[in-house]
């Protein structure tokens, strides 16, 4: 049992839950969220129903659960998943997810599993989305834990350690499962890389046995792809203007992002629960040295993401448009080439000069197609 108060991070409890659901339920936002979600809901229905929910359990299998199946209807052509059949429904995880969306990544997570007899992770979000209360009870009451990202150095350290010891809480403790993306915030440029800095983190709460401590995670990489990227547009003009001066959040960008996340038409998304990380590639890694474990431990996620990355049609036209030629036409046809290039030019932010059209162009096809790049390096 852990010495700290985890209070001020963790989901809210089962005595928590009543107030939190009606703040909620009487929040001005609760019904855009819910019309989003679902634009035939009836909101004051919808609300009534909540009041009855008593856990944070309860209510992801009573209402977040078919909301979530709402958004797959109206915003997906399919979603599909694979390899839990390489998972034991006994066992606590630590998934470590590539990050292509703000709540769906996670909440695609939910579902499946609870649609197929696991039970729900609690599930790691940056305090920087914490800045209402509406989204605070909204993401407490969806087992979601705050990660604390600014501070001083000193902070940022006391911080990590703290996160450390409450992840191992969770796994080792309460027995549940964790959900954490691989980097601090949604990969933009399409290239999913596991922070090492994540991983160091995630052993300061540890014995200091390396082979033992991450032997002891069970750790399970998880790919999600979508054939249409959520926040496509704004994540390429995010990247235009990082390179092109400072960029820096609008106060409402992460809400927007959220809402633009759950109602852009998404196509095919797939997700897939990776092979485990193994004893022996733990064991491979413990026998360097320090700093070049948590390097080689990194690319061993990182090569389960790439390759368990289902690439779309818009993932290989995206590859051939950006260098000029034909080398993976075997995977798409005319019509989705040309589909997808009336795409481009409609979702395309259209830049103040000839100059910045074509870099911005150049950056919205990389979102799509560093996957393909990715998996072709992983496999050699």
């Amino acid at each position: 049992m852990s010495d700290f108060d985890f209070s001020s991070i963790e989901p809210y409890t089962a005595a928590e839950v009543p107030a939190a659901i009606s703040r909620l339920a009487r929040n001005p936002m609760f019904g855009r969220l819910v019309k989003t979600m679902n634009p035939k809901t009836d909101v004051d229905s919808f609300a009534a129903m909540m009041e009855c929910i008593t856990t944070c359990d309860e209510l992801q299998y009573s209402v977040m659960r078919p909301l979530i199946y709402q958004i797959i209807k109206r915003s997906m052509t399919s979603f599909t998943f694979d390899g839990l059949d390489g998972l034991d429904k006994s066992k606590a995880y630590l998934f470590v997810s590539n990050h292509r969306d703000i709540t769906l990544d996670a909440a695609l997570v939910d579902v499946t599993l609870i649609g197929n007899g696991f039970q729900t992770p609690e599930i790691g979000f940056g305090n920087n989305l914490m800045k209402n209360d509406f989204i605070i009870d909204l993401f407490r009451l969806n087992k979601m834990f705050t990660i604390i990202r600014d501070g001083s150095r000193r902070e940022f350290y006391n911080n990590s350690m703290f996160l450390s010891h409450y992840i191992h809480h969770v796994l080792f403790d309460k027995k549940s499962s964790v959900w954490i993306a691989q980097r601090n915030g949604r990969t933009k440029n399409g290239d999913d890389r596991t922070d090492q800095g994540l991983l160091k983190m995630f052993s300061m709460a540890g014995t200091g046995d390396f082979e033992q401590d991450f032997n002891s995670l069970q750790i399970v990489p998880v790919a999600v792809s979508y054939e249409y990227e959520p926040c496509d547009t704004m994540k390429a003009l995010g990247e235009y203007m990082s390179m092109t001066g400072i960029y820096e959040k609008s106060s409402h960008e992460d809400i927007i992002s959220i809402m633009n996340g759950i109602a852009q038409q998404k196509g095919e998304v797939h997700m897939s629960f990776c092979k485990p990380i193994s004893q022996e590639e733990v064991s491979e890694c413990a026998n360097l040295v320090k700093n070049e474990r948590f390097t080689a431990l990194a690319q061993i996620i990182d090569r389960r993401i790439h390759n368990g990355y289902k690439l779309h049609s818009t993932n290989y036209i995206a590859f051939d448009l950006l260098h000029g030629n034909a080398s993976h036409e075997s995977h798409y046809t005319t019509n989705q080439m040309e589909r997808f290039i009336e795409y481009v030019e409609r979702a395309s932010y259209k830049g103040p000069s000839a100059a910045a059209q074509l870099k911005m162009t150049e950056l919205f096809l990389s979102l799509y197609a560093k996957p393909v790049e990715n998996q072709e390096a992983s496999r050699q």
